[in-house]
C-alpha cells in the first residue's frame, strides 16, 4: 500500500510540471556597443542567413520594452512551437512557410513573466547608456553559443570608427 502511495505522489508531482516553461541557464553575459534594437534586429538577420540547418530553422519573436530601454529575442526550434503542423513546417516541402524577418512587439518589461513555449535561447539586450548595451543569453550550448558569436559580430559591425 506505502509503494502505492509513493507511485500515485510521484506520478502526481510529474504531471504538475507538464507545460510550464524550465528556465534555461544563463550562459554568457557583458557589455557590447551599439544599440538594442539595431543590435537584434542584426543578430536575428545573421541567424536566419546561418547555413546550419539547427539554426536557420529557428522560429523567432522579437519583443521591444520602450519603458527599460532593452529588446530581447526568443528562439523556437520547431518541436517546441505548439502551433507547428506539418503543413506548415518549412521541413515540409510542400508547405508554405514565411521565412521574412520577425517585427518586434512592443511590450511593458515583467521580469520572469514567460510563459510560452520553451525556446532554445533568448538574447536580452539592455541599454546600460548611449553607447553600450548590457547583454544576458540563456539557452542551449549549441544554439546560445552560436547567438553570442553573431552578437558579437554585429557589435563589431556597428561599432563606430575612434
Amino acid at each position: 500500500m506505502k509503494k502505492f502511495i509513493v507511485l500515485i505522489a510521484m506520478l502526481l508531482t510529474g504531471c504538475a510540471s507538464i507545460g510550464s516553461v524550465k528556465d534555461k541557464p544563463q550562459l554568457y553575459d557583458g557589455k557590447v556597443p551599439g544599440d538594442h534594437a539595431s543590435l537584434a534586429r542584426c543578430v536575428v538577420d545573421r541567424l536566419q542567413a546561418d547555413s546550419r540547418w539547427v539554426i536557420n530553422s529557428l522560429q523567432y519573436k522579437m519583443w521591444e520594452y520602450p519603458d527599460i530601454a532593452a529588446s530581447e529575442i526568443y528562439a523556437h526550434a520547431l518541436h517546441q512551437i505548439p502551433e507547428m503542423y506539418a503543413r506548415v513546417s518549412p521541413l515540409n516541402p510542400d508547405g508554405v512557410f514565411d521565412s521574412s524577418a520577425p517585427r518586434p512587439v512592443i511590450r511593458t518589461y515583467a521580469p520572469d513573466a514567460y510563459t510560452g513555449p520553451g525556446y532554445a535561447f533568448t538574447l536580452l539586450l539592455k541599454r546600460t547608456d548611449d553607447t553600450t548595451v548590457l547583454a544576458t543569453l540563456k539557452g542551449n550550448k549549441y544554439e546560445g553559443r552560436i547567438a553570442w558569436e553573431s552578437l558579437q559580430a554585429c557589435a563589431s559591425a556597428i561599432k563606430k570608427p575612434e
